[in-house]
C-alpha cells in the first residue's frame, strides 16, 4: 500500500510539472506574439513614412502612419493612442509633429491619410477618428451644424496655398522665345525676380497673366493633360477650379483635366510624366526636386526634372486673388467639449509659494516659466492635448517650413 501512494504522488508531481511546462510555453508564445506585433506595427510606420518622403510614390487614400514611442516625459506617460484623420495635402507635417508629440508624451498617433471629403463622409457614418483635420473649414463646420461634434472643438488649424507647377523644356523654341520676351511681358520665372519695390498688388496681376498665357500654352496641344484634385473631394482642388474660372480658362480646360482624389495623387500624376502641369498644394511642390538656382526667393523654385537635364519644372504661387482663401481647420470629433485651454504646451508660469521667507524676492521683467509637464494634464483628454500640442506658438511657427501660414500670422484660428 505504502508502495502504492509513492508511485501516486510521484504520477502526480509529474503531472504538475508537465502543467507548469505548458503554461510556461503558453506564456513565452503570447509574449513572443506581442512583439511581432510590435515589430510589425513599426515597420509599417516605416514605410509609411517613407512613402512621403518621395513626391513620386504611390499615395494610397485611407494610408496609416504610427507615431513610434520614442523617449517620453519623465514625469508621467500616458501609454494611450489616438485616431487622427487628415486631409492629404497636411500629411506630411502631420506625421513629423505626431512623432514629436509621441515621444514628448507616450501618446500613440495612427493618422489616417486621404480627401477631406471622404474623411468627412467616413465621420458621417460613425468612423472612430478622434481628431479630424480638413483642408477647409467648411466640412468641420459641417458636423458642428449636424451637431455630430461639439461647437467647442472646432479650430482654424492652419492657412493653405495654391500653386501650379508646369514642365517646361530649356532647349525648346517656345521657352527661348518665352525668355526673350520685353520687361513688360516678363515669364513667370521673370515675375518671380521682381525687386522689392513691386507691390503686392503689382506681382499679383503680373502673376495672373503669366498663368493665364502659359495655361493657353499648355492647352494649345491637345495631347497635353494638366491636372487637378477632385473639387467635390478636395479643397486644393476646388480652388483650383475657381482659379481656372475666374481666368476664363475653365471649359477650355475640361479636355485636358486629369483628376486626382487628392493633391498628393494630383502631384503623382505630374512627377510620374502623366500630365504637363498640376494645381497643387504648395506645401506639396515643395518635394520637387532641387533647386536650380540658388537665387530665387522662397515663393517661387525651380528644378531640374530626374528624368531629363533638359526639363524644368516651375512651381508658380497662384495669387490669391484668385481663390478663396483655404483655412484649413479641425474638430475634435466628440460631443463633449474638448480642454483646449489653457495650452498646456506654452511656457507656465512657476509660483514661488514655497520659497522660504527669509530669502529675498526677486522682481524681474521676466516672469520664469518652466517646461510642458504631462502629470499636469489630469483630467485632459489625450485628443484634446494632441490638438493643443498642433495650436502651440512653437508648432503653428514651424508651419512656414512646410508651405504654410501659421493661424497666428494671418488673423484666424479659434
Amino acid at each position: 500500500m505504502d508502495a502504492q501512494k509513492v508511485m501516486f504522488f510521484s504520477l502526480a508531481m509529474r503531472l504538475s510539472s508537465f502543467v507548469n511546462l505548458a503554461m510556461l510555453i503558453l506564456v513565452s508564445a503570447s509574449t513572443y506574439a506581442s512583439v511581432a506585433l510590435g515589430v510589425t506595427a513599426f515597420s509599417s510606420s516605416v514605410v509609411q513614412a517613407s512613402s512621403f518622403e518621395a513626391a513620386n510614390n504611390t499615395v494610397n487614400e485611407g494610408s496609416v502612419i504610427s507615431a513610434d514611442k520614442q523617449n517620453h516625459s519623465v514625469n508621467f506617460k500616458r501609454d494611450e493612442k489616438i485616431n487622427v484623420a487628415v486631409a492629404a495635402n497636411f500629411a506630411k507635417p502631420l506625421k513629423s509633429i505626431a512623432e514629436q508629440f509621441t515621444e514628448l508624451t507616450g501618446i500613440e498617433v495612427a493618422v489616417t491619410v486621404s480627401s477631406s471629403g471622404t474623411l468627412y463622409a467616413q465621420i458621417q457614418h460613425g468612423a472612430s477618428f478622434d481628431v479630424f483635420l480638413s483642408a477647409d473649414r467648411a466640412r468641420p463646420q459641417a458636423l458642428v451644424d449636424n451637431n455630430l461634434v461639439h461647437h467647442g472643438n472646432l479650430v482654424d488649424y492652419a492657412k493653405g496655398k495654391l500653386a501650379f507647377v508646369y514642365a517646361g523644356d530649356l532647349s525648346s523654341q517656345a521657352f527661348n522665345e518665352i525668355s526673350s520676351k520685353t520687361s513688360s511681358e516678363r515669364n513667370c520665372d521673370q515675375i518671380a525676380r521682381t525687386s522689392t519695390k513691386d507691390t503686392t498688388a503689382q506681382i499679383n496681376v503680373q502673376l495672373t497673366d503669366c498663368l493665364s498665357k502659359q495655361l493657353v500654352q499648355l492647352m494649345e496641344n491637345p495631347q497635353n493633360k494638366v491636372a487637378i484634385a477632385n473639387p467635390k473631394l478636395a479643397p486644393y482642388g476646388d480652388a483650383a477650379q475657381q482659379t481656372l474660372q475666374n481666368l476664363s480658362l475653365w471649359h477650355q480646360f475640361l479636355p485636358h483635366r486629369v483628376m486626382g482624389k487628392n493633391v498628393l495623387q494630383t502631384l503623382q500624376f505630374y512627377t510620374t510624366g502623366s500630365v504637363k502641369g498640376a494645381f497643387v498644394a504648395y506645401s506639396s511642390a515643395l518635394d520637387l526636386p532641387a533647386n536650380l538656382s540658388s537665387e530665387l526667393p522662397s515663393n517661387f523654385n525651380s528644378a531640374v526634372n530626374s528624368e531629363s537635364a533638359e526639363a524644368i519644372t516651375v512651381i508658380v504661387p497662384v495669387p490669391e486673388t484668385l481663390y478663396q482663401p483655404i483655412i484649413q481647420s479641425l474638430v475634435v470629433n466628440s460631443k463633449t467639449v474638448a480642454t483646449l485651454s489653457p495650452n498646456l504646451f506654452e511656457p507656465l508660469p512657476i509660483k514661488n509659494a514655497a520659497a522660504p521667507v527669509d530669502e529675498p524676492i526677486h522682481n524681474d521683467n521676466v516672469e520664469p516659466t518652466r517646461a510642458f509637464r504631462l502629470s499636469d494634464a489630469s483630467g485632459v483628454s489625450s485628443p484634446s492635448l494632441f490638438v493643443q500640442y498642433l495650436m502651440s506658438q512653437g508648432v503653428q511657427h514651424s508651419l512656414t517650413e512646410w508651405g504654410y501660414e501659421s493661424t497666428i500670422a494671418s488673423g484666424v484660428g479659434n
